[in-house]
């Protein structure tokens, strides 16, 4: 992603993202990238956009990773008296490791986790759960402001023509269920699996890129009724091509996925994970499973009653609006100033 210098009242900030300089990789594509992404598009209507810059020529740096590379620049603006915001997208929950040792990594993780909110003047955390965990486990005693990352409500809609050519593509003629996001442990991809094998008259779509694609290789492709495409350029054309959303993820920071979803029209059937709670309403704006059989009774349940689909796509899509990108640039727009204010 190139530098965007348009802003028109002058600020600039320096967007720090690992996932976007390295995401290509082998780390992956997730949540934290995405976000980075879209927010730094945004901004560029309100400030002057910097991209993983190492210079210490910006008036605040807004982080959205927790790797080595941002760390090291966020170290040398601690030097400069730099103020420094990071957003908390990862915590010791959300590994995306399925190895044996995962366990005794999470703890590796936490402790330099905990060290790399330390630099921070200000902590965002996209849910009222994250930020608890943020404070509770992570020990942060900086202050902590809750703002969505948001989705862009204008990009994510569905696609009549991106529909047809996606099932076409991918041969698909009967309903499809579709999950997003790495196929981990820890976002349900194993349960997700077994949903395609028990229930054989619809599609499975699993669209995601593993974290180390090189050792776990992501095109894996069940010819039966699973269909494991991997990373796509064009997010939207899996979302057009479904007819429901199923997300078995068993933590989540804030869920954007389930967001992009609704803003695609899709209806959605989640986990009952606290990070839901204010958010989505079991049947309102979407369906709630306690356990896995739930999840598939939920998938025949919205086979078998169109109106009670349509109630939760419409309900969906209005509940999106209040988490548009716009509205959040608007948000972290003030918040920089506020901060500023302090310096």
């Amino acid at each position: 992603m190139k530098d965007m210098n348009n802003g028109q009242l002058g600020l600039k900030v320096n967007f720090l993202s690992d996932y976007v300089k390295f995401g290509k990789y082998g780390i992956g594509i997730n949540g934290a990238w995405v976000a980075a992404q879209n927010q730094a598009e945004a901004m560029k209507k309100h400030v002057h956009v910097r991209i993983n810059s190492s210079k210490m020529d910006c008036d605040l740096i807004h982080s959205h990773g927790n790797f080595l590379y941002s760390y090291r620049i966020m170290r040398k603006a601690l030097k400069s008296n730099i103020p420094i915001i990071i957003t908390a997208h990862q915590t010791n929950r959300d590994t995306d490791i399925d190895f044996l040792f995962e366990r005794s990594l999470a703890e590796v993780v936490k402790q330099y986790i905990i060290r790399y909110l330390q630099l921070a003047d200000l902590i965002i955390c996209p849910t009222e759960n994250s930020a608890k965990l943020v404070r509770e486990e992570l020990e942060a005693i900086q202050t902590i402001k809750v703002i969505s990352n948001g989705v862009d409500t204008n990009l994510f809609q569905k696609d009549e023509q991106k529909r047809e050519k996606f099932r076409k593509h991918y041969c698909i003629t009967n309903s499809t269920i579709l999950s997003v996001g790495m196929p981990t442990s820890r976002k349900g991809f194993r349960d997700f699996v077994g949903f395609s094998k028990k229930m054989k008259n619809a599609t499975f779509l699993w669209v995601g890129k593993r974290i180390f694609p090189i050792l776990q290789p992501d095109n894996i492709v069940n010819t039966q009724n699973l269909i494991m495409p991997g990373y796509i350029e064009d997010i939207c054309e899996a979302y057009s091509a479904a007819d429901v959303f199923c997300f078995p993820s068993y933590y989540e920071g804030e869920g954007l996925a389930v967001l992009e979803a609704m803003s695609c029209g899709l209806p959605v059937i989640i986990r009952d994970l606290p990070v839901f709670e204010k958010r989505f309403i079991d049947g309102k704006n979407c369906l709630k499973a306690q356990n896995n059989k739930q999840f598939m009774q939920h998938i025949s349940y919205l086979h078998d009653n169109p109106d009670e689909k349509k109630k939760l796509i419409k309900n969906g899509y209005e509940t999106v609006k209040n988490y548009d990108i716009r509205l959040v640039a608007q948000k972290l727009y003030t918040l920089y100033k506020k901060l500023l204010s302090y310096f």
